[in-house]
């Protein structure tokens, strides 16, 4: 247990800033650095993903619970539908931007051609979305769950499949 957090922390701290970039851009690293690395593009996309979204359901497709549309206060159906809209659009920008990420700092390119491999990032990103996506409006629509912890939920959940997926299916490893 105490190796788990031992290797990343040599491997970061251990050797100097150009050493860990030079070893990342050639995925020289161990797979608990790996997982650290695929867990900081994660978060970077996370909070882009979430920014939008709230952005979007702030300013653009009302959601917050309290927001007036027509006139009248929004209804847990609107906001679960509107809900599901701004993931949606926030989904195609968030998808292109770690691929990018992943393809950069964490995983080994290679096991497919490279639109077949974009295509395969993309079938999961979009099964693990619809995925998660039952799960937040659901949460909103049935409980009256506030529209963060459905934002929130769809990330972990979608973080969760998604690693395991690139790392087995997609990517080399």
């Amino acid at each position: 247990m105490l190796k788990l957090i031992q290797e990343p922390l040599q491997f970061f701290f251990g050797q100097s800033p150009s050493e860990v970039w030079r070893r990342l851009r050639e995925r020289d690293m161990p797979w608990t650095v790996q997982l650290c690395v695929y867990g900081v593009c994660g978060v970077l996309a996370t909070v882009i993903s979430v920014g939008q979204v709230m952005l979007l359901s702030r300013y653009v497709i009302p959601a917050y619970e309290g927001m007036m549309v027509h006139g009248a206060e929004i209804t847990d159906g609107l906001r679960a539908k509107n809900l599901l809209i701004n993931n949606t659009i926030a989904f195609l920008t968030t998808n292109v931007i770690v691929y990018f990420l992943n393809v950069l700092l964490v995983f080994k390119r290679g096991r497919h051609h490279p639109w077949a491999e974009f295509f395969f990032f993309t079938l999961i990103n979009a099964i693990s979305f619809v995925l998660s996506q039952v799960a937040g409006p659901w949460l909103v629509k049935e409980f009256g769950v506030p529209t963060n912890v459905a934002i929130l939920s769809n990330a972990v959940f979608a973080a969760l499949i998604n690693f395991i997926a690139r790392k087995f299916f997609v990517f080399k490893g």
